[in-house]
């Protein structure tokens, strides 16, 4: 079947949805921020249409790329959004004309994406899904699961509120979940707090976001929280530039998986080079669904199980993030998309569904299997685009 890619209009919207203030945070350590959101939602002529989300970019480049959006033949340069960009904005097309000796630049477009990649390209995907009638991981080469592996999620809080929130999760389905942290918080009281009221078997994902410094400073900190037991992974204690501290901790961990976020996604052949890892963190925040899938092709070919990020996205993103999660076979390690359960809105209709400690893939309808809720759109909307 042939498929051809012609859009009538494009709209983006730029939304801010709060979190549930009494779940994803307590007063100790004040509000977790959360980067407001752009929905992208591309049509055709036949009145179908494929949604894309992201985080804001900046706005001044938002309105130039809507309005090239509805003029880029997308049949015969499916992947590129070179067309994207303002015409000088390209440091390799400056000056005018091409070097005797440079390199093509056929050969570099796939290395230097748009800022609003992710929402393009999501919102391409989801329109090719939906013109074919075939659910979005079928574009990836189809689910190996039904259900993604994500845990329950929370940021900083205190080992009582920790309680109330893992009491909360295993109530709604979840077998484990994710909490970030510090060196000073009371790490090893909160892992008691969260095994006290949820059991020994709920899991728990620690990510300090590199704020356990160094190896030196906080092995005696994560050794007395290995010896609680519920700490199955321990996502980037170290900045990302201390790999070798990440090998060194990985020789002297017991049970816990040491995994590393792959931020940007360039790094990713010196994290497996380093022998820092034990699983990955792949998001595709910047490089867009399909560069995630080659990223999580190349870290099953090391032998590393892998998850999708997420940042507490709302409906649209985290639909997508199941379904790419679902077509990757070594994509087994939980997620975090629980922002179902943090936000006060998904800006979707469609419901998502905890089965087996995880979340179903959506299957409302074809591409990604969800259904947009314009009119809750419009009431958290800042401003608007249209092209």
């Amino acid at each position: 079947m042939e498929e051809v890619v012609i859009l009538q209009s494009a709209k983006a919207w730029h939304v801010r949805v709060p979190l549930l203030a009494e779940w994803a945070s307590s007063p100790e350590y004040g509000p977790h921020a959360v980067a407001d959101r752009l929905l992208l939602k591309l049509s055709s002529p036949d009145g179908l249409a494929g949604w894309g989300e992201m985080a804001l970019p900046a706005e001044s480049i938002i309105a130039p790329a809507m309005h090239r959006l509805v003029q880029v033949d997308f049949d015969n340069e499916p992947q590129s959004l070179l067309p994207l960009w303002e015409p000088d904005a390209l440091y390799w097309s400056r000056p005018e004309g091409h070097p005797q000796f440079g390199p093509k630049k056929e050969m570099l477009r796939h290395r230097l994406r748009h800022p609003m990649q992710s929402a393009v390209e999501t919102a391409l995907a989801d329109l090719r899904a939906r013109r074919l009638g075939i659910p979005l991981h079928l574009l990836y080469g189809g689910a190996w699961r039904k259900t993604v592996a994500v845990d329950y999620w929370m940021g900083r809080v205190s080992p009582e509120q920790a309680a109330r929130c893992a009491r909360r999760a295993r109530e709604l389905g979840f077998h484990g979940l994710k909490l970030k942290t510090t060196l000073q918080d009371p790490n090893v009281e909160r892992l008691k707090a969260i095994r006290d009221a949820a059991g020994a078997d709920f899991s728990v994902t620690v990510d300090p976001n590199g704020r356990f410094y160094r190896l030196d400073d906080a092995w005696s900190t994560i050794a007395a929280m290995e010896e609680v037991g519920n700490m199955a992974i321990l996502e980037d204690p170290f900045p990302r530039f201390y790999l070798n501290e990440f090998a060194l901790l990985r020789q002297r961990l017991g049970k816990a998986r040491l995994v590393v976020h792959v931020d940007p996604n360039e790094s990713l052949w010196s994290v497996l080079q380093s022998g820092a890892a034990g699983g990955l963190n792949l998001d595709s925040y910047t490089c867009g669904p399909a560069q995630w899938q080659i990223d999580a092709g190349t870290a099953d070919r090391a032998n590393l199980p892998v998850w999708h990020g997420s940042s507490l996205n709302l409906g649209i993103a985290t639909a997508l993030e199941l379904h790419t999660a679902a077509s990757s076979p070594n994509c087994t390690l939980p997620g975090d998309q629980a922002s179902p359960w943090l936000r006060e809105h998904m800006l979707v209709k469609t419901g998502f569904e905890i089965r087996d400690g995880g979340i179903l893939v959506p299957t409302d309808g074809p591409g990604l299997g969800i259904v947009v809720d314009e009119e809750a759109v419009a009431r958290h909307t800042i401003c608007h685009w249209t092209a």
